[in-house]
């Protein structure tokens, strides 16, 4: 009985052996597949930039916008090029972040937005950088005027008054020589192609490299504006010879039409002109008369309608 007893107590703590290494076996995998996951996660997430080029693209709406002319250091640019990029990227962040610009004060004579310089000074400070200095006061671009409100310290901003050229696309961003460099695709608006369809363009037409350097806090701010290397793709369809079929001319296909239509409705000029008809013409010689172009209508011999037969041969000669 006594060895019976111990037997059973051996195979007790064995199979207790067994459960615990069964459960630690499973808590391993658990926590592999578990550690496995985290880093395919990370792997991800450090692979993936699509939110970091979207808050560059939000940051560079304003500028993309009217399509600013190459520079090599922002001292060089005019002051109304940043201005005007502030003022309206401003407006697209209101718009991007779910707000609305109906919240803000408006002009009671021109019924514009009053955007406040402390808002425009910040999109600044953020792009260029805080030793950026600006000064206030109203501005002509050769978009429009913008006034300055100096008793309420805002812009008046005619929302309905200025359409954008382009909108951003950010292709890639990469650090070369210290210097971050991201490249901005150019989406054109419907206000700015010169297409015949009403399709706006999904596609980029070209590329700019935004130069941004670093600066206070090592945060990157703007310093310098690039034509890009990279080029947009073609969209032409190849023809039957297998080149790229050209673009047609807008004008000259307007231009095309109208002569086509023009020529349309003149009448030759070695025409005969079609008489007027008596009253008593007879069908028959209606039907003679339009079918042959080089012939003169015949005239009615019959009396009654002898002069309406003299007016018709008086205005075929």
């Amino acid at each position: 009985m006594a060895s019976s007893r111990e037997e059973q107590l051996r195979n007790n703590r064995r199979l207790a052996r067994q459960f615990v290494g069964l459960v630690a076996i499973v808590l391993i995998i658990i926590g592999l597949f578990t550690v496995v996951s985290w880093c395919v996660s990370a792997i991800r997430a450090a692979l993936d930039d699509t939110d970091r080029r979207q808050s560059y693209a939000d940051r560079l709406y304003g500028l993309v916008m009217f399509d600013p002319l190459p520079f090599d250091d922002v001292s060089q640019v005019d002051q109304s090029v940043f201005k005007q990029a502030a003022i309206w990227g401003c407006v697209y962040q209101i718009q991007a972040s779910g707000g609305s610009l109906d919240d803000y004060e408006r002009d009671e004579e021109t019924g514009s937005v009053m955007l406040p310089q402390l808002e425009v000074d910040t999109y600044l400070t953020n792009l260029l950088g805080p030793d950026y200095q600006v000064e206030e006061g109203s501005f002509e671009t050769t978009e429009m005027n913008y006034i300055y409100d100096e008793e309420r310290q805002a812009y008046l901003v005619p929302v309905t008054g200025a359409v954008g050229l382009y909108t951003p696309e950010v292709e890639s961003i990469e650090t070369h020589n210290g210097q971050l460099h991201v490249t901005v695709g150019y989406i054109p608006t419907l206000a700015s192609t010169t297409s015949l369809t009403l399709t706006t363009p999904t596609e980029p037409t070209k590329y700019m490299d935004y130069i941004f350097s670093r600066g206070e806090n090592r945060q990157w701010y703007l310093s310098a504006l690039q034509e890009s290397e990279m080029q947009p793709q073609a969209t032409a369809t190849p023809g039957a010879s297998g080149a790229a079929a050209p673009t047609p001319d807008p004008q000259a296909l307007v231009e095309s039409n109208l002569g086509t239509a023009s020529s349309s409705t003149e009448q030759p000029t070695d025409a005969t002109p079609v008489p007027e008809k008596g009253a008593d013409d007879s069908q028959s010689g209606d039907a003679a008369g339009e079918a042959s172009s080089d012939s003169q209508p015949q005239q009615d011999a019959s009396s009654e309608g002898g002069d309406a037969g003299s007016s018709d041969g008086g205005a075929a000669e």
